[in-house]
């Protein structure tokens, strides 16, 4: 009887150490492996987070899923934070900022087809290209520059990773919404 407390507990703790894990190679491999020839690697980790949250707003329950995906942003941003060398937390901010802006966008839609995850990618990887510039550059920023070089590349990369992404997981977590 006072048996079952201690083992959810400890299959929510290993369920959460599970997630981070996983999550962190997926960072491990967007730092080093899908590094393009480019000096830019493709924004993997935004990509999970943002259709996380999508698919956590369109679940039964829309706060819970909605945590589920801000977890997921905190957790992968920290991860490339850690393995990019960057300083800690300006991945995390960045993710959990564009992911909490597409929350609050997609909060009372619907969400079935793929225009809508291409467009929340299209505003999530701006804020995230925006707030990482303004976080890591030293002194004023080239907004042309960056425009070029970092943002219409990255947000490129991230709406082809999109659709199969999204529906990918959704497909995966269709059991735990």
């Amino acid at each position: 009887m006072g048996d079952s407390q201690p083992r959810r507990l400890e299959e929510l703790l290993a369920r959460e150490v599970g997630l981070i894990l996983a999550i962190g190679v997926l960072a491990l491999v967007q730092v080093t492996l899908l590094a393009t020839p480019l000096g830019f690697s493709a924004p993997l980790i935004l990509v999970l987070a943002i259709c996380r949250t999508l698919i956590g707003v369109g679940s039964a329950f829309p706060d819970s899923g909605v945590m589920r995906g801000l977890r997921w942003a905190l957790y992968g941003g920290l991860a490339l934070d850690v393995f990019a060398a960057t300083p800690l937390g300006s991945h995390a901010l960045a993710i959990l900022l564009a992911s909490l802006a597409v929350a609050a966008l997609t909060r009372r839609l619907r969400i079935e087809g793929p225009i809508l995850p291409l467009l929340s990618i299209l505003v999530s990887s701006l804020i995230y290209e925006l707030v990482l510039a303004l976080l890591l550059q030293p002194g004023p920023i080239d907004w042309e520059s960056t425009a070029r070089v970092a943002l219409l590349p990255s947000m490129l990369v991230a709406i082809i990773l999109t659709l199969p992404t999204f529906f990918m997981l959704r497909w995966f977590l269709r059991g735990q919404l």
